[in-house]
């Protein structure tokens, strides 16, 4: 199927701006009153009341918040104004966000497992237990695996955290993992190797671009509070917008022309563009010169990518993409947004290099920490704990990763972990058994493989599980650790997200702790102490860190809390950064450390794994909606009557040609597994592709809303052995998550 691109503009564009943006004001809910079956919350003597300040806690935007209390009950939610984040809007979610908080299905109390089967359908038989018998079963639990197997055998499946991780040093266990390889990595092995930088080193100054070109970037239909807005404010003011992607988004119906590419291939639509680019020299000499190295090398390595080469492979006529080529380089200031899950996140084998690309494009229109580019947040300084409360000597953890995760060398000395190749690792007990887990906020839907992965969990002989909603790797539990809703929470934190000049944003508890439950720094200190390891958290409190953190930056808990707006900011003029942490202290566009490592030093053509066949004839695409935040969101009462389940969405015409109708049950399969679902039927989507959105087929009884709604695409992704990640030679150990074909048939 060849594309000549759609123009779209005016296509649903007042309703596709509506949807984005999400809601402009406030949000009550009076009708919040708690169910007669609810267990009856905790209360304090204290009453808060008026307004508090928070931000919130769902996705990692944290957009500042207010919220507005009556009669000891939180009653409204509003975005912050002065919070350079959400500038007085929350998203959907947000201002959802009281229904969580009340939500009579919340863990409420330490809970044992007195059943010893597991899995779906297997009734653990709960019982409630004290905090101090949660610390003593996970300390005896984690003391006899350390005997028996060694410190290797214990292993942490949660984001970074200060207080876990020193727990993990003390243990000496080299397996802490969490969720980036199905998330962002491949990026962060780029940035890490061309700009060195990590994590995620940028934000997007979208509202200050003249032309926005997205392969797969779709954050305004995710809600996406600060995209949304800034997407909306770029286009009203005039912006060109080209969306790259096989389907059409709410991002993709505001554009100006909507290209369907074939999955997978946007690799080779961008080298294609940086030839023409390079060579009929429409980059910018002034930023390309003094910025950036190895232009020649790269020119010399992209000349067989010609637009008709890469025609023949997207599926986009060569005119197409020259144009859109030329475009990008003669208009000022144009950006590649890109986040996450788009063409560059880890979806295919060769995403890497299509985050390369990504780098390489951005760079040459000059737009790497430019007004209207892809800007470095101006952060505030924040003393690291380590610093606050220097470490005991801790011994380097004498064993390897399971996960195979060290063998990747760019990005192995973050530790973040492969979800892809645990599974096989847990199943074999190679190279060495896990006897003990501690899981955090990571549940089960999360993994690819999730079927296959449940299998492996039931191979530890204790996991121990914290948690704000018994989800399924709640079920999957020994012990129950409640954590606090992030409303009933203390704490700051920086605007990561959009970060002209350091902010801060206080976090006040907006009503107290309903429910008997503890922070997770107390949970991991009490673990520590009934394990005999009280001593690495002597003097640590989280009062000493805020303060010592805010005294360095010239201000104080009190007065931050103090704030008539709950922000301490520190406004700067707006420096471009002009060296960068690479061996050349530049941009690199040729990549000495990819070439130090063994990985292509430019980014090479390269297939994805897997094409469609005659039993799989469907590329997969994997999609978020804007009314929840990955798995879990779905036993929210007010998102679940705006988006209870999911579907797989079909073109229209391809469905009716297969004899299938709106609505109808149907099984997708891969070579993973088989999921059932209702059929969705658009006109927006390549013919060859299904679409399925994340975040549902939940099996947790106790998520009461949630329950048996759509099912888990992930249980279709196939996993990934170490031998197979090592052998993609992806120095970001991404984990493929759509690089894989499915068939659909009737139910």
């Amino acid at each position: 199927m060849k594309t000549t691109g759609l123009s779209r503009r005016e296509f649903l564009k007042a309703s596709a701006a509506a949807a984005a943006a999400g809601a402009a004001g406030s949000f009550l809910l009076h009708g919040c009153a708690r169910p007669e079956t609810e267990v009856e919350p905790q209360r304090t003597d204290e009453t808060l009341g008026g307004n508090r300040f928070s931000y919130c806690g769902i996705c990692s935007a944290n957009c500042a918040m207010m919220g507005h209390v009556a009669a000891g009950r939180l009653i409204q939610l509003r975005g912050n104004p002065d919070d350079q984040v959400g500038r007085g809007k929350l998203c959907v979610k947000g201002y959802s966000a009281i229904k969580d908080l009340y939500d009579p299905d919340r863990l409420k109390y330490p809970l044992m497992r007195t059943e010893p089967r597991k899995g779906p359908g297997i009734d653990p038989k709960w019982v409630k237990i004290s905090w101090e018998e949660a610390f003593q079963k996970t300390a005896e639990s984690f003391n006899a695996a350390i005997e028996s197997h060694g410190p290797e055998s214990i292993a942490f499946f949660s984001r970074g955290h200060d207080w876990m991780n020193r727990l993990r040093d003390a243990i000496g266990t080299p397996n802490h993992l969490m969720h980036h390889s199905t998330c962002f990595t491949t990026h962060t092995a780029v940035w890490r190797a061309c700009l060195g930088m990590g994590n995620r080193p940028f934000m997007l100054d979208i509202a200050r671009a003249r032309y926005l070109l997205s392969f797969g970037w779709d954050m305004p239909s995710k809600a996406k509070n600060m995209s949304a807005q800034d997407y909306v404010s770029a286009i009203s003011n005039g912006a060109r917008s080209v969306v790259v992607d096989p389907r059409l988004t709410v991002t993709g119906t505001m554009a100006d022309e909507w290209i369907p590419i074939k999955p997978g291939t946007d690799l080779a639509f961008m080298l294609a563009m940086i030839r023409i680019i390079i060579n009929e020299e429409l980059y910018d000499a002034d930023f390309v010169n003094s910025r950036t190295y190895g232009l020649d090398r790269l020119q010399a390595e992209v000349q067989n990518y010609t637009p008709q080469w890469a025609s023949e492979i997207t599926g986009v006529d060569a005119e197409v993409i020259t144009r859109i080529a030329r475009e990008f380089g003669t208009t000022r200031p144009a950006l590649i947004p890109n986040h996450k899950r788009d063409a560059g996140g880890p979806n295919y084998s060769n995403s890497w290099r299509a985050a390369y690309c990504m780098v390489i494009l951005n760079s040459l229109v000059g737009a790497i920490d430019q007004p209207g580019g892809q800007i470095v947040p101006r952060r505030p300084s924040l003393k690291p704990f380590n610093a606050v409360f220097p470490p005991p000597d801790f011994p380097e953890p004498r064993s390897e990763r399971i996960d195979g995760f060290e063998k990747h060398p760019i990005v192995g000395p973050t530790r973040r972990g492969d979800f892809s190749t645990v599974t096989d690792a847990l199943l074999s007990g190679k190279p060495y058994p896990i006897k003990a887990a501690l899981f955090r906020k990571h549940n089960v839907l999360a993994f690819p493989d999730a079927t296959r992965f449940v299998e492996a969990l039931k191979k530890i002989d204790f996991i121990a599980v914290c948690d704000v909603w018994p989800s399924e790797m709640v079920q999957m539990a020994d012990v129950v650790f409640p954590e606090p809703y992030f409303l009933e929470t203390s704490g700051f934190g920086d605007r990561e997200y959009h970060e002209f000049y350091p902010q801060i944003a206080l976090r006040q508890p907006v009503v107290p702790p309903l429910y008997d439950t503890k922070g997770y720094g107390g949970i991991i200190s009490g673990i520590a102490d009934a394990m005999g390891l009280g001593h690495i958290f002597e003097g640590v409190s989280s009062s000493t860190l805020w303060d010592e953190q805010l005294k360095a930056m010239g201000t104080s808990w009190q007065q931050l809390n103090d704030s008539p707006n709950g922000l301490w900011s520190d406004e700067q003029p707006f420096v471009p950064i002009t060296e960068f942490d690479t061996p050349s202290g530049r941009i690199e566009l040729y990549s000495t450390v990819f070439e130090q490592h063994g990985y292509d030093p430019v980014p090479l053509w390269q297939e994805k794994r897997e094409s469609p066949s005659d039993r799989y004839p469907f590329y997969m695409l994997i999609s978020r909606p804007a009314m929840h935040k990955m798995s879990s969101t779905q036993n929210n009462e007010l998102m679940a009557q705006t988006y209870l389940e999911n579907a797989a969405i079909m073109n229209r015409s391809m469905a009716r040609q297969m004899g299938l109708e709106q609505g109808q049950e149907v099984y997708v399969e891969s070579r993973a597994g088989q999921i059932k679902l209702k059929v969705q039927l658009e006109e927006g989507i390549r013919p060859d592709c299904v679409c399925i959105e994340h975040g549902f087929g939940h099996w947790s009884p106790s998520l009461t809303i949630a329950h048996q709604n759509g099912a888990n695409e992930g249980d279709l992704i196939p996993h990934l052995s170490i031998e197979e990640m090592v052998a993609l030679k992806d120095p970001g150990a991404g984990a493929c998550m759509t690089d894989f074909c499915v068939s659909v048939r009737p139910a």
